[in-house]
């Protein structure tokens, strides 16, 4: 009798393990339902808000960039960004902000004011903003906002490498030896843009 009393009792806590289990992957799949529907609310917005950027690559060429960089560029950026967006809304923005220390982006940014003026007179092609005391970098700005979208399930050390990626990323193919270039593209980008969404053109870069 008392054995069987132990064998009811073990059938019991056993019943209690499984069903907590199940709960546990009830949870788990409410979770990620609920993370799901809030990535697929966010990409319906971006879509239904358009930008200029949309309309350019949503993949770049990275082979010429560190190791480091392009893991962040193929395992994080093109992964995690593209749940809220089309992932051509960053690479094919007009933020440019420093690579490197953060105390070293204002020298930065004098130099290139000396060596390529024209990157600011035209903030529509060139939005440069480093680090200073008062404020982060246009970049880091970006990244905090997106970390803060219903669902967005990026950690502090990821967004702080996708933050590395865009920052290296706008310095190499928007400044320097390439400003002509991204200059060329980036106005391509909001002719068309203008032509096709003069609406939104209007609400987005003409309105005060």
């Amino acid at each position: 009798m008392e054995k069987r009393a132990q064998w009811m009792v073990g059938l019991g806590i056993l019943g209690l393990v499984v069903a907590g289990g199940q709960v546990q992957r009830s949870h788990s799949a409410d979770e990620g339902s609920a993370a799901s529907s809030s990535y697929e609310a966010e990409k319906a917005k971006a879509l239904a808000n358009p930008y200029p950027n949309d309309a350019g690559p949503a993949t770049i060429d990275v082979s010429s960039y560190p190791p480091e960089i392009q893991d962040t560029y193929k395992n994080l950026f093109l992964v995690k960004c593209s749940r809220c967006h089309q992932t051509s809304r960053p690479l094919n923005s007009q933020f440019v902000e420093p690579s490197g220390p953060k105390d070293q982006h204002q020298a930065k940014i004098a130099e290139w004011k000396k060596t390529h003026p024209e990157m600011f007179q035209d903030k529509l092609v060139w939005q440069i903003e480093g680090w200073t005391p008062g404020q982060p970098g246009v970049w880091e700005r970006y990244v905090k906002k997106m970390m803060s979208k219903p669902g967005c399930n990026i950690s502090q050390q990821e967004g702080r490498k996708i933050w590395q990626f865009l920052t290296y990323d706008s310095e190499h193919r928007k400044t320097g030896a390439n400003a002509a270039k991204w200059a060329e593209h980036r106005r391509k980008l909001l002719a068309d843009f203008k032509a096709s969404h003069p609406a939104r053109y209007k609400e987005l870069f003409e309105t005060p």
